[in-house]
């Protein structure tokens, strides 16, 4: 619990809605020193997996406060290093403006880049020893639930508030959501003011995040699916599965996708994993799908021989470094992509009659009735126009060179 010593009443106050309930909140003053940071943050969870992977721990150790807050104070930092000194500026120019949100034991559930700001700017200036905040008396493990929709509400749930990135909202979905069941996808969208069918998206999104980490034998290291930039390609995977009907090609093409996003074969992955729609419903795919899963196996027994353990270095430098490897996915991507394009040139031609007919077809007949003779006479020699066209289209049909 916080020490009464190190914490006065202002003449601030906030309002919040905390369980549904709308009320005033008085604002405090608190020692700095008396708060540590919320490891439960979405904001930073995908810097807390990469720390625990590197340090081979489980968890980061609380028992020395100062030394855990550095820690996570440098996640803070790096996640957006422009918006960090903006807002450290702007504090040390007129002063904290919003309020920080603390729990009774000092941990702080929002305000973490303030927080930080004022701990870094404390170093120089004493008067930044102490923080505003708003206390609420919650227990983190007894209150989980209402304590992590309060925290959805405030970082996503208003237009102003900006910062998590796009995987670090998938991290945060996924462990509130799927793992920990701690909230429904209902209580995740009215927290944030989005719809269910956006949340479903989001929540899609995040089993592919997963299932992706499981595929490069790295299971729930998010921060790769970060470093990776990996939220465009996990947006697009859903709409290329979708055009799949077959469960077994579905699970082949996704095992095919995932494989080409550890090679990196294009730069832009996102429009290359688009671009396998084409394929999906012609001749091609299935040629496309076997030849590109052979590819998959070898690179996955090419990796089993290596020896060594997957991380992002050597996803980085031995995988995508691999140029024979990486040449041969893309040669073969590449060769079905210019059948697909020579199947759409070949067909270019009916779907332009078709075009035509559709367009003749919509002609108003009512609006011909009604036309005065020289109108109507421009009319039929237009026609008559088109007839010689179709004509001579006839006559080129089956022509040999």
């Amino acid at each position: 619990m916080l020490k009464e010593t190190n914490i006065s009443k202002t003449e601030e106050t906030k309002k919040l809605t905390i369980d549904g309930l709308t009320k005033i909140y008085p604002v405090y003053k608190i020692r700095i020193s008396e708060l540590y940071y919320n490891d439960q943050n979405d904001r930073i969870a995908t810097w807390i997996s990469k720390y625990k992977a590197e340090n081979n721990v489980s968890a980061i150790d609380k028992t020395d406060t100062n030394h855990y807050n550095n820690i996570i104070a440098e996640f803070i930092k790096k996640s957006d290093e422009a918006a960090f000194k903006k807002t450290m500026n702007n504090i040390k120019a007129i002063g904290q403006q919003e309020p920080v949100i603390i729990l009774t034991d000092g941990r702080v559930i929002d305000g973490n880049r303030r927080f930080t700001c004022i701990r870094e700017l404390s170093k120089d200036d004493e008067k930044f020893n102490y923080i505003e905040g708003v206390l609420i008396d919650k227990d983190i493990e007894e209150s989980k639930k209402e304590i992590k929709l309060l925290e959805l509400y405030l970082q996503h749930g208003r237009e102003e508030r900006v910062g998590y990135t796009p995987i670090d909202r998938l991290v945060g979905i996924y462990n509130d959501i799927i793992e920990n069941e701690l909230i429904t996808v209902k209580e995740y969208a009215r927290n944030t003011e989005q719809t269910e069918t956006e949340v479903k998206k989001l929540v899609n999104r995040a089993v592919l995040m997963v299932e992706f980490l499981e595929f490069i034998t790295m299971p729930k290291h998010f921060y790769i699916a970060r470093e990776l930039d990996l939220d465009g390609p996990l947006n697009e995977i859903n709409t290329v599965l979708n055009k799949v009907n077959d469960d077994e090609q579905k699970e082949d093409l996704k095992n095919v996708i995932f494989n080409i996003i550890m090679v990196k074969p294009d730069g832009d992955l996102t429009r290359y994993i688009r671009n396998i729609k084409p394929l999906i419903n012609s001749r091609q795919f299935e040629p496309f799908l076997e030849e590109q899963l052979n590819h998959a196996e070898k690179v996955q027994e090419w990796i089993e021989e290596s020896d060594k353990d997957v991380d992002l270095k050597f996803l980085n430098e031995e995988i995508r470094g691999n140029t024979e490897m990486v040449e041969e996915i893309s040669e073969s991507y590449d060769k079905y992509q210019e059948r697909i394009k020579k199947s759409e040139t070949k067909s270019a031609p009916k779907k332009q009659v078709e075009k035509a007919i559709e367009a003749i077809q919509n002609i108003d007949k009512m609006i011909l009735i009604s036309l005065e003779d020289e109108k109507t006479e421009e009319f039929l020699k237009t026609l008559n126009h088109l007839e010689k066209e179709v004509e001579t289209i006839k006559d080129e049909v089956g022509k040999d060179d």
